[in-house]
């Protein structure tokens, strides 16, 4: 192995004339191959420390112009390397035409995989954002972007199906488009806005309102309810009845008008059946069931009507017709009360 370069002036061939030309061509061989060797261990361990610092920028110097570098093998597989002032951009492909690229500048950072199917995803890196695309042949795309003021994701579908969210620190957006109909909720800190042609709740649903301890509870088929509804106050029943009650007023000053009843505490009399129902005013409220036409009252038992004071039957202007088969009063048919009367 070659130890110094000086090895090249001392063995420099001694071509005297007493030596044959056989002599003189076996000593030139023999050092070439000297001055092979020593070049090939000189250039294979030349490194910075072999340069001062004025050839270093000499040789810096040289190399002004963009540089481009590829290398393949036999069996299809490429990379290169593209180098300009003002970016650098990297590249590999295998055989099977999958590809992955990586492209930098002073501003940014983008990198990118594909397939020879036509899949693609890419990542680009800036200052303030950072953006990820996912797609496929088929035109399915996900892209999610995220900056210093917000958080937005999409989904599309090759339809045209669309689904995002967009988040931000005073709200958050979600929403979903398919063809003409669309779906939103937008959650803000004093408010949930909630835009769709159908809405469904599944399970226990409590709406409460915090100013005041009344709440409505929906559970299947039922219903208990508080609160106030235009002006009127809506109270749920409790104790043995069931039902609820409306208030005349504001919630904080009202007064309990009546309510609907049921309970199944009746007599269980001709006149009082068993169950009942009731449509009931409290006193100092009137009960008036006004028709804009005509009105009918029908019950498949006794129909039954008391006034603590009296009850006043009332055709108007018109003909009082009472119908039936045996009409009483106070227990005696009609014919015969007329005749007690008469004498």
């Amino acid at each position: 192995m070659p130890s110094n370069l000086l090895n090249a002036d001392i063995q420099f061939p001694n071509l005297s004339s007493d030596k044959s030309t056989e002599e003189k061509f076996g000593e030139v061989s023999n050092y070439l191959y000297m001055l092979l060797e020593q070049l090939r261990y000189t250039l294979s361990n030349l490194g910075v420390n072999n340069f001062n610092d004025a050839e270093m920028d000499d040789l810096a110097n040289i190399i002004t112009e963009p540089i481009y570098i590829q290398l393949d093998d036999q069996e299809g597989n490429i990379s290169s390397l593209y180098v300009e002032v003002d970016n650098v951009t990297s590249r590999m492909q295998n055989a099977e035409g999958n590809i992955s690229t990586l492209q930098q500048t002073a501003n940014s950072l983008t990198s990118s995989v594909s397939t020879l199917e036509g899949n693609v995803s890419t990542l680009q890196q800036t200052a303030v954002s950072l953006t990820s695309r996912v797609s496929d042949a088929e035109g399915n795309i996900s892209t999610l972007t995220q900056t210093v003021n917000g958080l937005s994701s999409t989904v599309q579908g090759v339809q045209g199906n669309v689904t995002t969210l967009n988040q931000t620190v005073n709200s958050i957006s979600l929403s979903v488009v398919n063809g003409s109909e669309i779906s939103t909720i937008r959650l803000t800190r004093n408010g949930i806005i909630v835009s769709s042609a159908n809405i469904s709740f599944s399970g226990m649903v409590t709406f409460v309102d915090l100013s005041t301890q009344g709440q409505t509870a929906i559970n299947g088929g039922n219903i208990a309810a508080g609160g106030t509804i235009s002006g009127v106050t809506v109270q749920s029943m409790s104790g043995m009845d069931s039902g609820f009650e409306v208030c005349y007023g504001t919630r904080y000053s009202y007064q309990l008008v009546g309510g609907l009843r049921y309970d199944a505490t009746g007599e269980g009399s001709a006149t009082e059946a068993a169950t009942r129902m009731f449509l009931y005013t409290k006193p100092g409220w009137a009960l008036k069931l006004d028709s804009g036409s005509s009105a009918s009252f029908t019950a498949n038992g006794l129909l039954y009507q008391r006034g603590a004071n009296g009850a006043v039957f009332s055709g108007g202007n018109s003909t009082l017709d009472l119908r039936g088969t045996d009409i009483l009063i106070n227990g005696v048919s009609l014919s015969t009360y007329i005749q007690n009367i008469a004498g």
